[in-house]
């Protein structure tokens, strides 16, 4: 009888689980659909358990047999017990659910892990005394009297207001304070940093660019979209050992939610390079699919390309490089994301490139696209504004010409909340995919319906509108502005409701089923991988994620509760959740501790602090 897995041996064998990967897991072209060899038995079996293959027809199995990295056979109990030989290893999904690895088709993974203590403080608070406490800590410990205090977390939607650098100044002595919103997309500063960058009252803004200003016109510390690149220039560069930290801990942070693969956009060549480094090592135990940052407008993009060198000797299937990301607008909340119909504040936003007016700025955006393409590249572009996704849409097809099928790049649009009927059909019959955000809809709610509407508020990320089209829809988390929980994700895009109970647009709810897939084989579509990923099929890698409790027979309204136990890459453990242990969720960057940020340290849902977790992930 052969003994139950030894799972601590299992995940002792985890950290090689990518310098084996010419044959565990990471399959040479060609090679995905390959029958099984002469020799039948399985070096693992996954069972007691519901399967959830997640193909077209959404077939079921009870077990799954695992052979040098790939799927040998997935269906009854029965038939997979022939694969059993001596030395086939057992693994108890002790009734739960087991899916293919979740592909998060957003994640910003090296920012993700910097965005923790110590690299980063957490400044999600409810109230701006809460965060001056924080900033005013962070600067009693800092280590040296000029050294700079990096936060990040702050929701303006949230707090009464953005901190600004009056609040900063009286507690931050001598130290430049950089405190980055939750999205991304906005900075708060003190003076000192204002002062370093040489910002003024006549300072004029990027293309895109807001400087925030007080009543006298004088510049609030509030730096947003294209505005924060003014102070990039001086905040000190995280350093290499610091940065591959950072990666590190991301990838463990991804595993404990049963995420295999993730496409990062946006990255510079030198955090390409670091991934390769740890690619050819065998310590990128992910499946990573990179987009190139492209810069602000046709020349940044042509230094970017002619500065890049494709990738030598690294598997593609666990690094490659898709293309590149262009960012083209802002978002709702800022009412920077470009829209055909005015804010209620009579502005339209604007895109975030480059040019001296509106036309300028699209003709360089097209030009972009143009430059892009005739590289054979995927684009994949920031656009929130439905002016914005019209554009790109128009962009993408004047460029794709009489070779858009042959090409098949499968370009993509980012975020994609507003696209109208019209364009949805558009993507559809030119194969243009859209990169949705459950996780960001479960945030906010109907908090925006004062910014953009309650038509809008009801049709933001249209799931079932997209899937209807004929759209190839993916789901992204965008973490670190959110954890990267894709069953909070499946929730919502079944449910449409907020964190505040609020339901955002009932029309647009989805099933089980679909919801699943943008996590799975649709994001598998995205990375041109369908062939050898996204399901539990015959041949396909054993990239697999166990979360515990039956997914059919469950109220979506418990999916917010359910853990990940188990998560596989290439067939070999990558992660295991502890018994009796709450889920790190509360604990990934961002949104670590958004209800909990002044109870102590102590994380929402009785879990680890972003403190502890960071610790234990840095080690």
């Amino acid at each position: 009888m052969t003994p139950e897995m030894d799972r601590r041996r299992v995940l002792r064998g985890a950290a090689v689980v990518t310098a084996g990967t010419a044959t565990a897991g990471m399959l040479p072209a060609g090679a995905a659909h390959a029958a099984p060899g002469r020799d039948r038995d399985a070096d693992l079996i996954i069972h007691n358990g519901r399967v959830l293959v997640l193909d077209r027809r959404f077939r079921t199995a009870e077990a799954v047999a695992i052979r040098d990295g790939r799927i040998l056979a997935a269906g009854s109990a029965r038939d997979v017990r022939r694969h059993k030989g001596r030395r086939t290893e057992l693994l108890d999904a002790r009734g739960g659910t087991v899916l293919p690895g979740i592909n998060d088709s957003h994640v910003h993974l090296a920012s993700q892990g910097l965005n923790v203590p110590p690299f980063n403080v957490n400044v999600d608070t409810a109230t701006i005394e809460e965060l001056v406490a924080v900033v005013r800590t962070a600067a009693s410990e800092a280590p040296a009297p000029d050294s700079w205090i990096r936060g990040r977390g702050w929701q303006e939607l949230r707090l009464p207001r953005p901190p600004v650098a009056a609040d900063l100044d009286p507690v931050s002595g001598g130290h430049p304070v950089v405190l980055g919103d939750f999205s991304g997309h906005a900075t708060a500063v003190n003076s000192i940093v204002l002062r370093l960058a040489g910002i003024t009252r006549d300072t004029v803004p990027p293309p895109g660019g807001v400087i925030d200003k007080d009543a006298n016109g004088e510049p609030t510390g509030v730096l947003r979209e294209t505005a924060r690149n003014l102070i990039n220039r001086i905040v000190p560069p995280f350093t290499r050992e610091e940065r591959s930290q950072g990666i590190d801990a991301g990838v463990k942070i991804l595993h404990t939610m049963g995420v295999t693969s993730t496409t990062e956009p946006g990255i510079n060549l030198e955090t390409l390079e670091l991934y390769a480094e740890k690619a050819r090592a065998g310590a990128l135990p992910l499946r990573l699919t990179a987009l190139l940052g492209s810069g602000s407008g046709p020349q940044s993009l042509r230094d970017v390309l002619a500065g890049y060198e494709p990738l030598r000797d690294v598997d593609p299937r666990t690094l490659r490089v898709a293309g590149v990301k262009v960012f083209a607008d802002g978002i709702p909340r800022f009412r920077t994301a470009w829209m055909n119909e005015p804010y209620p504040n009579g502005a339209n936003g604007s895109l975030t490139i480059d040019g001296a007016s509106p036309d300028e700025q699209l003709a360089n955006l097209h030009e972009m696209i143009e430059i892009a393409v005739a590289a054979d590249l995927q684009i994949g572009t920031h656009s929130c504004g439905d002016a914005t996704t019209d554009a790109v849409v128009a962009g993408y097809l004047k460029a794709g010409g009489r070779q858009w099928r042959r090409a098949d790049l499968r370009h993509y649009v980012i975020h994609c909340n507003f696209p109208s009927a019209r364009t949805l059909r558009t993507m559809a019959r030119h194969d243009i995919g859209a990169n949705l955000n459950a996780e960001i809809l479960y945030l906010q709610g109907r908090v925006l319906e004062p910014i953009i509407g309650r038509e809008l508020t009801e049709y933001q990320w249209p799931y079932r509108s997209a899937l209807q089209a004929g759209v190839q829809v993916t789901s992204g988390s965008d973490a670190p502005v959110v954890p990267p929980h894709w069953l909070r994700g499946v929730m919502t895009a079944m449910l449409r409701e907020g964190a505040d109970g609020s339901v955002a647009g009932t029309a647009e709810r989805i099933g089980l089923a679909d919801a699943l897939a943008t996590y799975t084989r649709l994001g598998a579509w995205q990375d041109h991988a369908e062939r050898w990923k996204g399901t539990l099929e015959t041949g396909k890698v054993a990239d697999v994620c166990i979360i515990d409790g039956d997914m059919l027979g469950r109220d979506p309204h418990g999916l917010d509760d359910v853990h990940v136990t188990t998560t596989l890459v290439g067939g070999r453990v990558v992660y295991e959740r502890p018994n009796g242990a709450r889920p790190a969720t509360a604990a990934t960057p961002a949104a670590l501790a958004s209800a909990a940020a002044a109870e102590g340290h102590t994380c929402a849902d009785g879990g680890k602090c972003c403190c502890q977790l960071s610790d234990e992930i840095l080690g």
